[in-house]
């Protein structure tokens, strides 16, 4: 395929291929009926081929299924070109119909044996409603295929169910703008592909699965998020830091004269965090004259996004016990802000209301997400 050969980035071949291929066949898929045996084992088997190749997946990526997901289900949104002479089916049918020519009625009605499914759809619906059930439906048989995967669609399938689909939309923006390095990285990772020891010697190119840093399973799990060396929890300190350091700037920018930013880093406007508290650290305050509302920073793997919101409000639950003396009158809120290490953001909206501050604006957004991402392919860098 031509788009192969062009020196441009992966997501831009994505793009191209999903914008500009189909364009040059709608014609005859519309015109002509091709078997759903030749368009699924030989147009979308090649078409999938030059896609694992753009995004160096594995062999054993479920590429077709997880393509032709919905972006809002952290898939590609590229459909098959078996569902899209499907959709162009229906519309063939629709116009021969509803022609005015009642011989191409009467061709209609004597050819519905074999279309009786695509007709079906069309008994008692409009084209527009009816093209919309279908492709529902092809969007959903994708999903749910993507999404049982036991390795590759629990990723996914977690941050559907924690991360708003505003967001899940945002994280996609972000990715398109980054390295083409990056991108394929952060999409292998989302459905645990990437070359760790565990996968290499499921893959039979590794003899061992064993974390040369603390042995442990060296998962795409472990990498990111889990390993105990001294050197990779120096590595996800950073990336909190950083995250939370922007996180910082912004809320300090956004304050209002009677109100205060309490970090646990320094940052230019806010003071130590340290002082409000007597044996703990949250990561932010927001202390106004009669109450503190906290938010407390978690970088987690997407697998731990609910689990690590609930351990953060259970170490906190006491918190109002530990206020210093100065600020004993005040209430305290404690809420929780999750960002994941591919870079998904879960902001508790109470934090935003409590704390009278606006939510976070897509440009922090975009770039908790950039930062996340691009700290997580470091670590794995460094492995």
């Amino acid at each position: 395929m031509k788009i192969s050969s062009l020196k441009i980035r992966s997501q831009t071949k994505l793009k191209t291929f999903s914008m500009y291929i189909p364009s040059q066949f709608n014609f005859e898929l519309k015109i002509y009926k091709f078997a759903d045996a030749f368009l699924s084992n030989i147009i979308d088997r090649l078409c999938t081929s030059h896609i694992r190749e753009w995004l160096e997946l594995p062999p054993s990526a479920c590429v077709t299924e997880w393509a032709s997901s919905p972006a809002n289900y952290c898939g590609l949104g590229i459909p098959t070109f078996a569902q899209r002479a499907a959709r162009m089916a229906l519309t063939r049918r629709h116009l021969l119909q509803t022609s005015r020519n009642p011989c191409i009625r009467e061709l209609w009605d004597a050819s519905r044996g074999p279309n009786i499914l695509v007709d079906s759809l069309l008994d008692n619906k409009d084209l527009n409603k009816a093209s919309s059930i279908l492709r529902d439906t092809q969007s959903k048989e994708s999903s749910d295929h993507f999404l049982g995967l036991k390795s590759q669609g629990l990723m996914a399938k977690k941050v559907i169910e924690t991360v708003p689909p505003k967001n899940i939309n945002l994280w996609k923006q972000t990715m398109d703008s980054l390295p083409e390095h990056v991108f394929n990285f952060a999409r292998k990772a989302m459905m645990s592909l990437l070359p760790t020891l565990h996968n290499l010697k499921l893959w039979n190119r590794s003899p061992t699965n064993l974390c040369p840093k603390c042995g442990m399973d060296q998962t795409n799990k472990h990498v990111l998020s889990n390993c105990s060396s001294p050197d990779a929890l120096a590595q996800y300190t950073d990336r909190h830091n950083q995250i939370l350091e922007l996180m910082a700037k912004w809320i300090v920018s956004q304050l209002k004269s009677n109100q205060s930013l309490y970090c646990d880093l320094r940052v230019p406007g806010a003071r130590p965090v340290c002082d409000l508290f007597n044996g703990f650290r949250p990561d932010l305050a927001i202390v106004s004259p009669k109450k503190i509302v906290v938010g407390e920073l978690t970088i987690c793997h997407e697998t731990n996004l609910q689990q690590s919101r609930d351990y953060k409000l259970q170490k906190y639950s006491n918190l109002e016990a530990a206020r210093a003396g100065e600020f004993k009158s005040h209430s305290v809120l404690v809420h929780t802000i999750e960002v994941s290490t591919l870079g998904f953001v879960v902001a508790e909206p109470n934090f935003f209301k409590s704390g009278e501050i606006p939510y976070f604006d897509l440009p922090l957004l975009k770039e908790l997400s950039k930062t996340a991402i691009m700290c997580s392919r470091s670590i794995y860098g460094n492995r």
